[in-house]
């Protein structure tokens, strides 16, 4: 009877780590993944009412980074796909030849808390894009600003290292 409870009690952990979320908190900055299927699906929350961004690097550096940017005005979502080729120089991937990867964009602003959700494929394309395949480590970048416009700096910007 004990081994019975002891395999269920394996089965039950292994399925909770394989279908739900992750969730962690940088500077007030609430971030939470979940993958589904071949996509990552990620929510974050920022408290102040301008652009919310996410990136992916395999290094600690935002030179490389493939950057989600996400802005709300209104009833209006807003989002880019960047590469960022140097400090202080993202560059929407369109624009280097590659296609955006985001999709199911949506965002909130609500009591000074920015709340966005969006979708990415697992597996990148390009090199201007990161695999986000379960139990990859990586480097996210956390950040957000007090504008919707993004060319507009940080408010906010920190380096974290996730597995996925």
């Amino acid at each position: 009877m004990r081994i019975i409870f002891t395999l269920f009690l394996f089965i039950d952990c292994l399925l909770a780590s394989y279908c739900f979320s992750q969730e962690i908190e940088v500077e007030r900055m609430k971030i939470s993944w979940e993958h589904q299927n071949d996509r990552v699906v990620f929510t974050a929350s920022a408290p102040d009412d301008g652009w919310v961004a996410l990136g992916f690097n395999t290094k600690n550096n935002i030179v490389g980074s493939n950057l989600i940017m996400v802005g709300v005005e209104g009833s209006k979502t807003t989002a880019e796909d960047f590469y960022v080729v140097g400090a202080g120089n993202p560059k929407p991937v369109a624009t280097l030849g590659s296609k955006s990867q985001i999709e199911h964009v949506t965002g909130e602003d609500k009591n000074g808390i920015t709340t966005i959700s969006f979708t990415i494929p697992i597996k990148a394309f390009d090199k201007y894009h990161q695999d986000l395949s379960k139990g990859r480590k990586l480097w996210l970048i956390c950040a957000y600003s007090m504008e919707d416009e993004f060319d507009h700096h940080s408010r906010m910007r920190r380096h974290v290292q996730i597995t996925l």
